[in-house]
């Protein structure tokens, strides 16, 4: 075999084994990028179904604080209004002059005693908002 013929298959098999590094590389490029992209992907999956989570989570805790709030704000209406139902009370028993006593009775025999609004207003109202609470079927 004369030289040239030994170098020309010394560079055709130099290109023939850097092309099929050349291949064996572009393989192993697309392969790495393929596996990113899947890696990413799942990556942004994840983090689309955690926001989705913490998303739910917010509007869950929106709405329960709602529902306080208005259960808050319907219990302090019905309180307002059982001060006013017992205020007005009290005032139109006032209009008599006459204050109301409360008869105790003992061995010895009977006495009567002013009675404390305010405590007979406490015993009203508990007994109220329970009437109201049963009417309601709360």
């Amino acid at each position: 075999m004369s030289l040239e013929k030994i170098l020309k298959k010394i560079i055709d098999d130099a290109q023939a084994e850097a092309d099929k590094i050349i291949l064996e590389s572009q393989k192993k490029a697309e392969e790495i990028k393929e596996k990113g992209r899947k890696k990413a992907s799942d990556l942004a999956e994840a983090l689309v179904k955690e926001a989705e989570r913490q998303g739910h989570l917010e509007a869950s805790r929106i709405i329960s604080q709602a529902r306080l709030e208005k259960k808050i704000n319907t219990l302090s209406r019905k309180k307002e209004l059982i001060e006013e139902v017992l205020e007005k009370a009290f005032q139109r028993g006032a209009k008599g002059k006459e204050r109301l006593k409360r008869k105790i009775i003992m061995k010895e025999g009977e006495s009567e005693e002013p009675y404390d609004e305010e405590k007979l207003k406490e015993e009203l109202r508990s007994k109220l908002e329970n009437e109201i609470l049963e009417a309601l079927k709360i």
